[in-house]
């Protein structure tokens, strides 16, 4: 169980750095050559694809779920049927996103392109869109089950390959003329070249021979799935409401041009939410297992450690982004976002960090089928971070348009993590002692080296900035090893280590 769990978190965390590295390269690359506008476009359109994403109706963790249960099970036929009943569902919804940005596209694309330009190219651009997601909202069949046989190091592989291909390719052939277009259309080609992958892996004996079959098909299976996963998808509703309105107020009230101002530090502490999602990822249909067979004590002594470790990281990611944040952007793209970005970045790792005190409570939750909690606040959080976020956005800018984020937290986090412990079986008081406090000390830590090197350094080039988070990050770790491990952890890391170390 370990080693699997292991492998799957690494392989995801390799994703995560390869996409980090990917994105420092080809950022300056995107502004320089899609210009402010169209690159303000890009973000804007990927907030609304993050909105179609919702019309799975929550059935991708619904999927990952009853592969892992069925595939534990050895059920090849209830297997093939929800494959088949998902799948088609999923062409459906596709066929119908694909016409809809046709049409978009046809008939309307002139009221994405700047007036007075021509609209042709923003014509393609809606149609590659629609194409785009006419092959993914499938292709997330095969991935679920993928996470569902906890076979991430598969479809992670190809991810990866995948992304450093297209992004050469960008790279190589992506001018001022071209830029919107390619990235879209090199973009659904990546997707779509993935996505078949995972579908012929699936289709091996080695995973069962799942094909799509119409013979497999059955609407109660697909009714099963559906209700399982409307509590996954009315948070899901929310939780892109929330994570995508910020970008769509800018640009619909300040302008697209706007956008990447505050995109840019946005999508850097996005970072660190997807590093939480990645750590977090290959847990869910373990506690299913164990759920299932009643083992309450393995995932409660599992979920407090585990907590520890992922707290304690992304703490210390949060620390970096504060006080690395703003010298890295002005370095990076210019001193006209760094400035722009100094109080953002203070909302945003707020928002981002707040909810990983807790982060493992989705994936417990819906694991034991208790995750309507998240169905019926986060659309309540999602409506105070929109409205607060119209109302503020006119006085205070793209300040007031972070402040909004971090507000929601505030309320409904302690709710959430008050709930997770009662179903744990657990005092928050003693949650809160034995994974969340630890992690405060190395991240203290970390920052007063940090601040103590600006006394030395300016942090105006990279060679500083990589300094200062190579030093802080040794002191980080030094710390993280003797102040948040215990005995008995350190003592089985050292013999892992060992043993690594005599097979080489």
């Amino acid at each position: 169980m370990i080693r699997t769990l292991f492998v799957n978190t690494g392989s995801n965390v390799l994703v995560m750095i390869v996409k980090l590295v990917i994105t420092f390269i080809m950022t300056p690359v995107f502004v320089h050559n899609l210009g402010k506008y169209d690159y303000g476009l890009w973000e804007m359109i990927g907030a609304v694809i993050g909105y179609m994403g919702i019309l799975d109706l929550g059935l991708r963790p619904a999927i990952s779920r009853y592969a892992a249960k069925h595939h534990a099970e050895q059920d090849s036929q209830a297997l093939e049927s929800v494959y088949m009943s998902a799948f088609a569902f999923m062409v459906t919804v596709g066929l119908l996103l694909f016409a809809f940005f046709l049409c978009w596209g046809i008939w309307f694309s002139g009221a994405i392109a700047p007036e007075g330009e021509p609209y042709q190219k923003y014509t393609l651009f809606l149609i590659i869109i629609g194409a785009h997601l006419l092959i993914s909202f499938p292709g997330y069949v095969a991935e679920s089950y993928l996470e569902g046989f906890q076979k991430y190091y598969l479809k992670n592989n190809i991810t990866i390959i995948n992304s450093i291909v297209g992004s050469t390719l960008l790279y190589l052939f992506i001018t001022p003329e071209n830029g919107l277009v390619l990235l879209a259309g090199i973009n659904a080609i990546g997707i779509s070249i993935k996505y078949l992958l995972f579908m012929w892996l699936l289709s091996r004996p080695a995973l069962g021979a799942i094909r799509a079959r119409w013979r497999s098909y059955s609407w109660l299976r697909l009714k099963d799935l559906i209700v399982f996963g409307f509590k996954s998808f009315i948070q899901g509703i929310a939780t892109r409401v929330e994570n995508a309105t910020d970008v769509l107020v800018i640009g619909l009230i300040m302008g697209p041009a706007m956008v990447p101002f505050y995109s840019i530090p946005a999508n850097l502490t996005q970072h660190i939410r997807n590093l939480g999602w990645t750590l977090t990822h290959a847990f869910m249909p373990l506690f299913s297992g164990l759920s299932a067979k009643a083992e309450n004590d393995t995932i409660r002594q599992g979920f407090l450690v585990s907590s520890r470790y992922v707290v304690s990281i992304l703490l210390a990611m949060g620390t970096g982004a504060l006080l690395l944040g703003v010298p890295f952007i002005s370095i990076w793209l210019g001193p006209e976002f760094g400035e722009k970005a100094e109080w953002l970045i203070v909302f945003l790792v707020f928002f981002t960090v707040l909810p990983f005190i807790n982060p493992f409570a989705s994936r417990y939750l819906t694991a034991i089928n208790k995750h309507g909690i998240f169905a019926r606040l986060t659309p309540l959080s999602a409506i105070l971070n929109i409205g607060l976020s119209l109302v503020l956005v006119h006085p205070f800018g793209l300040e007031g348009v972070a402040f909004a984020s971090v507000v929601p937290g505030l309320i409904f986090v302690p709710l959430y993590l008050n709930y997770t412990c009662k179903h744990l079986e657990l005092s928050v008081t003693e949650y809160l002692r034995v994974s969340v406090l630890p992690g405060f000390a190395p991240a203290g830590i970390m920052a007063l080296i940090l601040l103590g090197m600006g006394e030395f350094l300016a942090y105006d080039s990279y060679s500083d900035i990589v300094a200062g988070a190579l030093l802080s990050s040794l002191s980080w770790l030094m710390a993280f090893w003797l102040l948040v491990l215990n005995r008995d952890e350190r003592a089985y890391l050292n013999v892992r280590i060992a043993r690594m170390a005599g097979r080489k």
